[in-house]
């Protein structure tokens, strides 16, 4: 195991302890650099952050990020490589103003961030290979931001810091606990200046601060530096970013995670080179667990990007491809996915991918080709028709999303083949549904969360419409041509009076709403659609954290959405729980906040366990009997039976 997934653990185990304990530490009252109350310099050092974007670099529980926002007036994003870390900040501080807690790998995320203009690492930093750290803060900084760091320099044991960048044992002590093995780097301060300086920063002063206790050993060192002014990166000859070694990382982490399960997958995702699909995109881009978008419309809004890399993975595995296999993809996109398909027939297999715009065609043959991959075959057309003159195929998946089910995909897979499509169902739910044929029947054999840009320039167009929902522009509604929507009515629709109702429905801090989601969207009038508002309009009390999938509800001029609280009470275990509400504004908002409290209420005491099955018929097909859980829905081109079962 490499010394970055030794930390990785254990941190895991130390945040899974920590949530059993039901210990979260309290907001300090002034910023700490060192274990030690009162020692050393406070945010000061930080300059002047207020109305400024920070960087909480391993934020933990979040109790640093939430005193500088609430101390200093700072837009804090607090990111975390740990899932338990991160759900005990988000359990602990959900809703807090000014302060978002994102889940992901500091070596990538800044990069995909807008500029921070300052950042810092409490204790943090030494547990990440800082060839891979320190280039990322430093594209994801502003010229000229401070970047401070917390570091340790002596240990428990009197050992003094490396003269060399090689990671070392170190622990974390837990109260009642044994210790967790780490691998830290634990770095001499010249040693430290010279990778800053090699990574474009400027160190302006360190200052070693000792244990009060004189017959402690351990030494703290803070280190201030500042990004210098954007000039050609200098690449380090100890270590410079590698493909090989992030691709590595990155299905490490999909493995890890539950994503890729099957060896044939792994194996895949493990050979087939994303960045040589994205040659616009920085590598450590290329192998972020992130979509990276390749194409935009007038409006700046995207149109076509590489999936993101766990979402590939799923539908890979729900897809079950097979050697010699022929597949039929919709929706070419960078060509990363036909690649990977194409890896998986093998060379008696083939692949057909097919995109509706010619520069998506040549960048996905040039990935191809540049991958070495010559098995597939980039058709120019509708996706919705398919490519009659290669059927029948295997496997069909669409990699974009649809309303309804195109004929074309149905009459050309084989007998005994399976289809995956991203199937918008209503309003804004959308689910990665894999259908086979049954007895003359198309019926789902599984299904996973999943929404991907729509159909477009074809006879299976599904266009959204973006409705502002405030005179700046900082809230969205996202509806969809299944949906009757008034924009007129709705403008400016936060200055109506506002109403809530909440539900005794409760989830924990990371548990997925997805089928409260699809019930609500069939359960309602409208469905559900998606609501997205900036961090500005929830700061500005515009709005009140809403739920960030599908939340919202609307009928004529009434608006509603989700929300969560902190719950009264703790799941058995300790764990904390999470209350689902209904905020609406508008003339019939205290109605319709009821109505979807209720539906949420139903969905919670008579479906919540049961599994949920889908069907394909067609719009002539005798009418099923009406039944508690089962809904249907026309769309042009086919019905859509969801079923609670």
């Amino acid at each position: 195991m490499s010394a970055e997934d030794t930390n990785t653990r254990a941190w895991h185990i130390y945040g899974q302890r920590q949530l059993a304990r039901a210990y979260t530490p309290p907001v300090p009252a002034r910023l700490g650099w060192t274990p030690w109350e009162g020692i050393g310099p406070g945010a000061e050092v930080l300059g002047e952050i207020t109305g400024r974007r920070v960087l909480d670099i391993g934020s933990g529980a979040g109790h640093h990020a939430v005193y500088i926002a609430q101390a200093h007036g700072a837009l804090v994003t607090g990111i975390e490589l740990s899932s338990t870390q991160h759900e005990r900040a988000v359990s602990a501080h959900v809703g807090v103003p000014k302060v978002e807690f994102v889940q992901a790998d500091v070596t990538g995320y800044p990069a995909e961030a807008a500029p921070f203009d300052a950042a810092y690492a409490i204790g943090t930093l030494a547990f990440i290979d800082p060839h891979r750290s320190l280039p990322a803060l430093r594209d994801g900084l502003r010229p000229g931001a401070p970047l401070i760091l917390s570091l340790l320099h002596t240990d428990l044991h009197g050992r003094g810091p490396s003269t060399e960048v090689a990671p070392r044992e170190q622990t974390i002590l837990i109260r009642d606990d044994p210790p967790l093995p780490t691998q830290m780097w634990v770095l001499t301060p010249q040693l430290w200046e010279d990778l800053l300086t090699e990574y474009s920063f400027r160190v302006e002063a360190i200052d070693l601060f000792p244990h009060p206790d004189e017959n402690a050993t351990v030494i703290q060192q803070l280190l201030r530096a500042r990004r210098l002014p954007d000039r050609p990166a200098r690449v380090s000859s100890i270590e410079a970013p590698c493909a090989d070694r992030l691709r590595a990382q990155l299905i490490d982490h999909l493995v890890e995670t539950g994503c890729v399960r099957t060896p044939r997958v792994e194996e895949a995702m493990r050979t087939v080179p994303r960045h040589l699909f994205l040659p616009s995109a920085p590598l450590v881009k290329a192998y972020r667990n992130a979509p990276v978008d390749t194409k935009f419309d007038g409006s700046g809004r995207s149109i076509s990007c590489a999936s993101q890399p766990d979402i590939v993975a799923m539908m890979l595995e729900q897809l079950d491809v097979q050697p010699g296999q022929k597949i039929l993809e919709l929706g070419a996109g960078s060509g990363f996915n036909a690649g990977v398909l194409g890896y998986l027939v093998g060379e008696k297999g083939h692949v057909t991918t097919i995109d509706v715009d010619e520069d998506i065609v040549a960048g996905a043959r040039g990935g191809l080709a540049a991958a070495g991959i010559h098995n597939v075959d980039v058709i120019l057309g509708d996706g919705a028709l398919g490519h009659a003159p290669n059927a029948p195929y295997d496997r069909i998946e669409a990699t974009v999303g649809a309303h309804g089910i195109p004929h074309a995909w149905l009459d050309q897979l084989a007998p005994g083949g399976r289809l995956l499509t991203p199937l918008r169902l209503r309003g804004s739910v959308s689910r990665s549904i894999a259908f086979e044929n049954q007895d003359g029947a198309w019926r789902s054999v599984g299904s996973q969360m999943n929404t991907f840009m729509p159909l477009r320039k074809g006879i299976a167009d599904d266009p959204r419409v973006f409705v502002p929902l405030d005179p700046d522009h900082t809230v969205t509604l996202v509806t969809n041509g299944d949906q009757k929507v008034d924009a007129d009515a709705l403008s400016d629709i936060f200055r109506q009076p506002r109403t809530e109702a909440w539900t005794d429905v409760t989830f924990r801090g990371p548990e997925s709403a997805e089928y409260l989601e699809l019930w609500l969207t069939c359960a309602m009038p409208n469905g559900l659609s998606r609501m997205p508002a900036t961090n500005e309009a929830i700061e500005k009390g515009l709005v009140t954290a809403p739920y960030p999938s599908s939340t919202a509800v609307f009928e004529g001029g009434t608006l509603t959405y989700l929300t969560r609280r902190p719950y009264a009470k703790k799941a058995p275990d300790g764990a904390t729980l999470y209350e689902f509400g209904v905020i609406g504004h508008g003339p019939d908002a205290e109605a319709l906040a009821s109505d979807v409290a209720d539906q949420v209420r139903t969905w919670n005491q008579g479906f919540r366990t049961l599994d949920v099955g889908f069907e394909i018929q067609p719009l002539d097909a005798t009418p099923l009997a009406p039944k508690p859980g089962r809904f249907t829905f026309d769309n042009p081109l086919n019905r859509i039976v969801i079923e609670w079962q």
